[in-house]
């Protein structure tokens, strides 16, 4: 892939029967919550867990949100 940025955080999410709407697609929501595991992920990666955030009495929160939704994400038949 073509990344803004070098060497960027990446895992695989698979979209799961509990995660999807009416239209067979992830519910919109699903995203936010795929966006907080990948920022606790990528923060347990550099090194910083949640006991971490407790002992410095911060957190780690999405502030913002823009999603550019360029494909539906769907289940994957086994």
């Amino acid at each position: 892939m073509d990344w803004d940025h070098v060497n960027p955080f990446v895992q695989t999410i698979t979209p799961q029967p509990g995660g999807i709407d009416g239209l067979n697609h992830t519910n919109n929501a699903v995203y936010v919550q795929w966006c907080e595991q990948i920022g606790w992920a990528h923060s347990h990666k550099l090194g910083l867990n949640l006991d971490d955030y407790r002992r410095l009495d911060r957190a780690l929160a999405i502030r913002r949100g823009q999603y550019d939704y360029l494909l539906p994400t769907v289940l994957v038949s086994p």
